[in-house]
């Protein structure tokens, strides 16, 4: 007997589901789930530090769209998009291991990242229990569109929060194909994002188109031979557009860098510091022991990377628990003007308030310290942090270049600290930072794309686990990792380029 779906017409979608066909309505189910996984463990495994097999990116989607569409019931259908991102959220907070274990314990804080995950997939599992009858009420027409759209804007309207800031884009698990992202210099990067996404989707669409061919029974309404052609068209065209002019543009800024300055990272260790979190009573005998050894830990350091060449010296965030203006910091003055180096140092000054500021400075090799300092802008809400600071982007004309700052998660946010720095002519970007082991594979991406949008080198130092420096190409300079939970002392020392400055994306903060 003929299933009735085998006589339903192109244009006219019906409300029952797609029979047994070739195989039974359970073995599809269970097809369809394992297909869905199959999408969520690749999402999972191509980000770094899990797999990095980031060119999965480019496939990912595609067992999630075909049981949606072709092996899972309409009911089900969102379920296969919610597990699909529950492998990418996952992902993601796993690399807050250290937090989440910090409140709640080893297994207390396996439970929070999978719980979290869980809730995060929600709204993916609502879209898609909308998507696939709206995709078949337009005969696919939007397809292609559709979970772009949705996850673009999702990027664009959270992208600012202050928990986790912009970590999850999309776009970002291309960082180690820097010249496959360079358009967002011109677009912003959620542009990617949603290029990604399409283009899984139009490979998705070939495949619906071959499986309806050999069983067509597994087609609640069949796909147009119109909508498949120009589905492809835009989908793959456009990819072939976006990676031709990446190319070009990589070539132009590469023909265009400035002068090549040495740089180093200082990245201290655990050993010679407070406790994240916490901040020691100064002008105790054990505190003031504690003040030399870091300080002879920083000189030490800043010697090396001068012997290696360094012309520009970073160290971490809040590395100086004090206010550095005053007699107690008037050694990094010194260091600079004995070195002939230009250093870049975050402090904390004490205050009687918990907010605050955390500032970072610049010091001359002449010793003069630069003024005003820099303030950070965005406050770490998952680790306390609470001040009210000026939103003030100075940048400072120093012999590495024009020089701006920023701290930390302030590199989380492209139409922040990293554009109206270079939008105020810094053509070198020092950023002290504080993370934990476990993001230590997560955060050097942010910088990549920040370069990529600004066409600046960032010089980025940690305290303990996971400093980096990106070239104004996107190109990964140097980098460490360090996976031990204590962390470790780190000196990079490398070669990076001023400028060249002048993207599109500096000037219009992005069109995406």
């Amino acid at each position: 007997m003929t299933p009735p779906e085998a006589t339903t017409t192109a244009t006219t979608p019906v409300a029952n589901e797609a029979p047994s066909g070739p195989v039974t309505s359970r073995k599809r189910t269970l097809l369809g789930l394992v297909l869905s996984a199959l999408s969520g463990l690749m999402l999972f495994v191509m980000c770094d530090g899990h797999g990095s097999l980031w060119p999965l990116v480019i496939v990912a989607f595609v067992p999630m769209y075909v049981a949606q569409y072709r092996l899972l019931s309409r009911r089900m259908s969102g379920l296969a998009v919610g597990i699909a991102f529950f492998g990418y959220w996952l992902s993601l907070f796993t690399y807050s291991g250290s937090l989440a274990t910090y409140v709640g314990g080893p297994v207390g804080g396996a439970l929070i990242i999978l719980v979290v995950s869980i809730i995060f997939s929600i709204p993916m599992w609502i879209f898609g229990i909308f998507e696939r009858p709206f995709a078949e009420r337009t005969r696919y027409k939007w397809l292609i569109v559709q979970l772009p759209l949705f996850w673009v804007a999702l990027e664009t309207v959270f992208g600012s929060n202050l928990l986790f800031g912009d970590n999850y884009w999309l776009a970002y698990r291309l960082a180690p194909a820097p010249s496959l992202a360079q358009p967002v210099s011109i677009l912003s990067t959620p542009a990617l994002s949603f290029l990604l996404i399409m283009f899984n989707a139009g490979v998705a669409l070939l495949i619906f188109k071959w499986i309806d061919r050999r069983w067509s029974g597994l087609a609640t309404v069949a796909i147009p031979a119109r909508t498949v052609k120009w589905s492809s068209i835009i989908a793959f065209g456009v990819t072939i557009v976006w990676i031709g002019s990446s190319l070009a543009i990589y070539w132009q800024v590469n023909s265009q860098l400035g002068p090549q300055v040495r740089v180093a990272a200082a990245q201290t260790g655990n050993e010679n510091r407070s406790p994240m979190g916490e901040r020691a009573e100064q002008g105790t005998p054990g505190e003031i022991a504690r003040n030399q050894r870091l300080r002879t830990q920083l000189e030490r350091m800043t010697r090396s990377a001068v012997t290696q060449g360094a012309q520009l010296v970073v160290w971490p965030e809040e590395i100086l628990e004090y206010d550095v203006t005053t007699q107690e910091g008037h050694w990094v003055g010194e260091l600079a003007k004995s070195t002939n180096t230009t250093i870049v140092a975050g402090y904390k000054p004490l205050s009687p308030s918990e907010a605050s500021p955390n500032m970072a400075a610049a010091w001359l090799p002449s010793g003069e310290i630069l003024t005003p300092p820099y303030y950070k802008i965005h406050p770490v809400v998952l680790e306390g942090e609470k001040f009210k600071t000026p939103h003030l982007f100075p940048t400072y004309e120093t012999p590495v270049g024009q020089l701006g700052l920023l701290i930390c998660f302030d590199h989380d946010f492209p139409n922040s600290s990293a554009r109206l720095d270079t939008l105020g002519g810094a053509d070198i970007l020092a950023v002290p930072a504080i993370d934990f082991a476990s993001i230590r594979d997560l955060r050097w991406q942010t910088l990549t794309f920040r370069a990529i949008e600004n066409r600046v080198p960032l010089i980025k130092a940690d305290v303990a686990w996971d400093s980096a420096i990106v070239n104004a190409n996107g190109d990964l300079a140097k980098r460490v990792a360090i996976a031990d939970v204590d962390g470790a002392e780190a000196l990079l020392v490398t070669d990076v380029n001023r400028g060249p400055r002048n993207s599109i994306f500096t000037v219009t903060g992005g069109y995406a």
